[in-house]
């Protein structure tokens, strides 16, 4: 009898020991993390002049003498950063994989070929980055891109949406647009901007980005007709901050599907900031997500707090006349400073939520 009991007692033990067990798994089965990452790169510029453009400041006997050396050690100092933001994780068989971003957005990169730079000929290589790019009518050359690893996410269609302000004469950078699926989960709506700046004062300047805001609430309404629970996400520098009644024409009314929402409000309250204007940081660069996105029962989703901005010490210099610490600037006005970008990056964390790995490989467009 007594052999009896401790039988069943160690049925009883090894049964919850195996329902323990099968909960860990599927905990790692259901919950994985992406991260997309945008970053203004400070006038990433080749060398070379090019007669289209005015570039000729970024040019060796340029302005800011800006020849191969000093393009080469940019180009490998923002290959370095990103590498920087790989975290370890365990995969689902306990092995440790380094988690590096899957989508990269970028803003103040000149031209296909200092993107092929940073993917090709620098650590960035290993990881298989390819380039979603398209010259734009700014006039300096600057332009926004996507790089994205295709291992994890595929790009079904691009497109890139003009920004016209009521001055014919002003050029500006496009809204790339990139509609891709996550590692055959989800459908991505991708949006990378870079808005006019602030150059000629609030009232002048304004406008321009006004017309901005309407040209990507245009487009992502599109994306909403054709599914009105698209998992969108916009990134970019808008040169403008969080609390601007400008992100009212891009947000939404609040009541529908159709509702984007700011995800770096709270870093806003929190006094953080992605560049340093004298003695105040401001929080120009951030993600904006569709509200399908900030449901937790979707394959993917993140929440209000998915947003965070990368600041390894590296990326800071001493700030000798406002006190504290500054971005790590590659020129200061015309004088070269040895550092990288005026802007600090930012990550948007993204969690695959499937309750069912049978589902894997259906999504909707």
């Amino acid at each position: 009898m007594l052999i009896l009991r401790v039988l069943i007692i160690k049925i009883v033990l090894l049964s919850s020991l195996l329902f323990s067990f099968n909960n860990r798994c599927s905990a790692q089965i259901i919950n994985s993390k992406y991260k997309i990452m945008f970053w203004n790169l400070e006038n990433f510029f080749d060398p070379f002049n090019d007669p289209s453009t005015s570039d000729d400041e970024f040019t060796p006997k340029g302005q800011r003498r800006w020849g191969w050396n000093r393009f080469a050690k940019k180009r490998n100092d923002i290959a370095k950063v990103i590498i920087s933001t790989g975290e370890a994780v365990s995969s689902d068989n306990n092995i440790s994989e380094i988690n590096y971003p899957v989508v990269i957005g970028l803003a103040e990169v000149e031209n296909h070929f200092v993107l092929e730079q940073l993917v090709k000929a620098t650590p960035l290589a290993m990881l298989d980055y390819k380039i979603i790019h398209r010259d734009s009518p700014d006039e300096r050359g600057i332009d926004v891109a996507l790089l994205y690893r295709r291992k994890y996410f595929k790009p079904v269609s691009v497109n890139y949406y003009p920004v016209i302000t009521s001055d014919t004469s002003f050029k500006t950078r496009f809204i790339l647009y990139v509609k891709g699926v996550l590692e055959d989960l989800d459908t991505l709506h991708v949006f990378v901007n870079h808005w006019p700046s602030k150059f000629g004062g609030e009232l002048i300047s304004r406008p321009k980005r006004e017309a901005a805001a309407k040209k990507l609430r245009i487009a992502c309404d599109s994306v909403f007709q054709s599914n009105n629970k698209a998992n969108i996400v916009i990134m970019g520098d808008f040169n403008d901050t969080p609390d601007s009644d400008l992100f009212k024409k891009v947000t939404g009314n609040g009541v529908d599907n159709s509702n984007l929402y700011n995800l770096a409000i709270g870093i806003r309250r929190l006094g953080e900031g992605t560049i340093k204007y004298r003695a105040s940081w401001e929080l120009i660069d951030m993600f904006f997500v569709s509200s399908n996105l900030l449901d937790r029962n979707e394959p993917v989703c993140c929440l209000d707090c998915a947003m965070r901005i990368f600041r390894p010490e590296f990326l800071f210099e001493e700030d000798k006349i406002y006190l504290g610490k500054k971005p790590f600037r590659c020129y200061i006005g015309p004088r070269y400073n040895g550092g990288i970008s005026d802007h600090l990056p930012v990550i948007l964390t993204i969690d695959k939520m499937w309750e069912n790995p049978s589902k894997i490989g259906s999504f909707v467009p």
